[in-house]
């Protein structure tokens, strides 16, 4: 019996004209570069009316996966259905927004961040009695500046018009996958400067103790250093066997000393509700994978330090953020071109105003 087929508002489906079709038909491969389809009640589906198709012969990318791409290609189509996008990103931009920034003016492409050192209270005269008008020796004022040349860092893409057309929303989770990966490397090298600081606390034969913390608030607050504080820690350093949690147990592990032992105060429930400390002695805690080995991969540097310990020369791409995503096409590769750039430099300003904790992992 043929179904009778009735008309909708909606009643056909086509390609686009820019695009293709593949349909496997009794072994015989044609593209479809217009299929008309009409709604059947009786069917309650919509059945093929009308097609516009030609043989082909060869391989084609929608049908067999494609080789000899490089490994920076997004990824090509093979013919199959894709369900929603997993986005993998890195944990980033932690240390951004705890570091002093300096924006580049127009025209320019470095930025200078003058230091004034402290005097101390020596350097002030007590006049007595009837002697405040005595003129007195004027101080010296030191002034440095670490001047800071903006430097480029970038990552790209070539994202296939096929691998874009059978997934959707490839153009903008590429986008956001480079723009994270640049992200991670403001952290990594913000990071990296921990291991320049002239102080460090911890070792690396024990864990993470409760005291090398306090011990770094003892350093920052003798040298002056003004709140607020950050921690960044490896996952590890704050977590694991060897992490700041072992300081709630009652018996020392890996150098632990059960600090938090039976306490029920903020500490406790920051870390047995949470899982997680944000804030402990006044300071703000953070964790990035970022942070880097000590001697070996047993071994993590972190760091405890106030914003003015740390600065980043940047260029304000819009908003204040320091990174740009661009896209260009490459006709002859049937491609789109994503690039990541990020213009960023950092630098340590005043040495005395951050700590590294350095300490054991495993």
């Amino acid at each position: 019996m043929i179904p009778k087929v009735q008309r909708k508002p909606y009643n056909s489906i086509k390609w686009e004209n820019d695009k293709v079709g593949i349909k496997l038909n009794n072994n015989m491969n044609r593209v479809y570069s217009q299929v008309d389809f009409q709604w059947c009640d009786e069917s309650n589906q919509y059945i093929e009316v009308s097609s516009v198709s030609s043989d082909y012969a060869g391989d084609w990318a929608l049908c067999a996966a494609v080789t000899n791409q490089t490994d920076t290609d997004v990824g090509y189509a093979a013919g199959i259905t894709t369900a929603a996008a997993i986005v993998q990103f890195n944990k980033a931009n932690v240390t951004f927004p705890l570091i002093t920034k300096g924006y580049a003016a127009a025209s320019t492409t470095s930025v200078s961040f003058p230091e004034y050192s402290k005097l101390g209270v020596s350097s002030v005269t007590n006049n007595s009695a009837g002697s405040e008008g005595d003129h007195q020796n004027a101080v010296a004022l030191t002034v440095g500046a670490n001047t800071v040349e903006v430097l480029r860092h970038n990552i790209h893409a070539n994202l296939t018009d096929l691998a874009a057309h059978s997934q959707s929303g490839a153009m903008s989770n590429a986008g956001l996958v480079l723009g994270n990966a640049v992200a991670a490397e403001l952290d990594n090298q913000v990071c990296a400067l921990f291991d320049g600081f002239a102080t460090s606390k911890g070792t690396s034969t024990d864990g993470l103790k409760f005291l090398d913390i306090m011990d770094a608030l003892a350093s920052l607050e003798a040298n002056d250093a003004p709140r607020p504080y950050s921690a960044v820690l490896h996952p590890l350093q704050m977590f694991g066997s060897f992490g700041l949690s072992n300081e709630f147990g009652s018996t020392a592990v890996n150098g632990s000393n059960g600090a938090f032992n039976g306490l029920s105060g903020s500490a406790e429930q920051q870390i047995m509700g949470n899982g997680f400390v944000t804030s402990l002695a006044g300071i703000n805690f953070y964790t990035s994978p970022q942070v880097p080995d000590g001697a070996d991969a047993t071994e993590k540097k972190g760091g405890v330090f106030a914003q003015t310990a740390l600065g980043a020369a940047m260029l304000d791409m819009g908003g204040g953020s320091f990174m740009q995503v661009a896209m260009e096409r490459e006709e002859t590769q049937a491609s789109t071109v994503i690039v990541a750039n990020g213009y960023f430099a950092v630098t340590e300003l005043v040495d005395l105003h951050g700590v590294e904790i350095h300490t054991e992992i495993s």
